[in-house]
């Protein structure tokens, strides 16, 4: 007998023997059908048991809540406004100091009078002149003694002095620089003695009520806020305030794409400062969510943020999620069910698809398996 046939003989010999001992041994499990659903299982069967794994799940069902959209924001003065000398003048008075509240007409600051009073004085006398002019004028051309033009001239006259009675008074009146609004002096520009021209700034007088509260919104979020609508502001220094969207912008920046809002506040109290940084909850009305735990939030093949439920037939589904609150107790989510099986422990550990025994046991009383 050649190698070559010997070799062969082996091999089919070798073969033979291993599949006998296969179909020999009580110990290999041969399964006619595929498991379709686990209650087909054979209880009795601990190894095909094994192959389903547990998870703790619980019922979560939605709730209805206010929504809100939260915006990092800050504080900021309704206006800022440099008050400047309409006439030129020395400074004689500073009548308040930086950080002062004052209200609309208090003085600011005065000016030296130089030669205003007895200005409106002499246009004063050259006013009764014209105007007795302009009478006399009046009284011959009744008489037929003059002429139109006459009385035109008289009467250019007295306007001219009226005119200048008036720009002497205004002059006069405006050596008194007074606060144009209510609010807090913030820079002193001028001290007394210097010369003040036309146009420069003697005070910078802040408005602090209202007050308003800026920040931006993204362009997927801005056509959820209304004009109008409340708002909940929480500053960073613990204080919380109620106000309006009195502002919602047109334009994007550039930059960031993001939409300036504004919230006016009334009456915030005169210890808000500009520049606060503060969470702004813009009201968005009523949805229903799901408070879960953040441990139960997991991440799919793509990134995407969600979580593990198991339908009726005890498969494993992945939801993606969008956070939508947080607070001590827990996270709101949206884009679940109005009710599912949510799993709580072992959502690391099985996939989307997968056939899993549920275990509603509660988490201090769950046995290890």
């Amino acid at each position: 007998m050649s190698s070559k046939n010997l070799s062969a003989i082996l091999i089919a010999i070798g073969m033979a023997i291993w599949i006998f001992s296969g179909a020999l041994n009580p110990d290999v499990l041969i399964a006619d059908d595929s498991i379709d659903n686990i209650d087909n299982i054979d209880s009795n069967d601990g190894r095909a048991l094994e192959t389903i794994p547990y998870v703790r799940v619980v019922s979560s069902k939605a709730t209805l809540r206010d929504h809100y959209l939260e915006v990092n924001s800050h504080t900021m003065a309704s206006r800022t406004v440099q008050v400047k000398a309409e006439v030129s003048g020395r400074v004689e008075q500073i009548a308040v100091n930086k950080g002062m509240q004052v209200n609309a007409g208090d003085l600011l600051c005065r000016l030296a009078l130089d030669t205003r009073l007895s200005d409106v004085d002499q246009t004063k006398a050259e006013l009764k002149s014209a105007r007795l002019e302009y009478q006399g004028v009046l009284d011959l051309k009744r008489q037929g003694l003059q002429s139109d033009m006459s009385v035109a001239r008289a009467q250019a006259t007295l306007a001219r002095s009226r005119a200048s009675a008036k720009r002497a008074e205004l002059s006069l009146a405006k050596t008194n620089i007074v606060a144009p609004f209510a609010g807090v002096v913030e820079h002193q520009a001028v001290e007394v003695g210097d010369f003040l021209e036309v146009g420069k700034n003697c005070i910078t007088l802040m408005e602090i009520d209202p007050v308003l509260v800026v920040g931006q919104v993204a362009e997927k979020r801005v056509g959820s806020v209304a004009l109008g609508s409340q708002a909940q502001i929480k500053l960073i220094t613990g204080k919380h305030l109620t106000g309006v969207v009195s502002f919602v912008g047109r334009s994007p920046d550039e930059d960031t794409r993001t939409y300036l809002i504004e919230v006016t506040i009334k009456a915030p109290g005169s210890d808000i400062r500009a520049g606060l940084t503060a969470k702004m909850e813009l009201s968005l009305g009523r949805e229903a969510a799901h408070l879960i735990s953040a441990a139960s939030l997991v991440l799919d093949d793509k990134g995407m943020v969600g979580v593990r439920t198991v339908d009726e037939e005890n498969v494993v589904r992945f939801t993606a999620v969008q956070i939508v609150a947080e607070e001590p107790s827990g996270i709101w989510v949206r884009g679940l069910a109005d009710e599912v099986n949510l799993i709580t422990v072992g959502q690391e550990e099985v996939f989307a698809g997968q056939i899993v025994k549920m275990d509603l046991t509660p988490l201090g009383t769950i046995v290890n398996r």
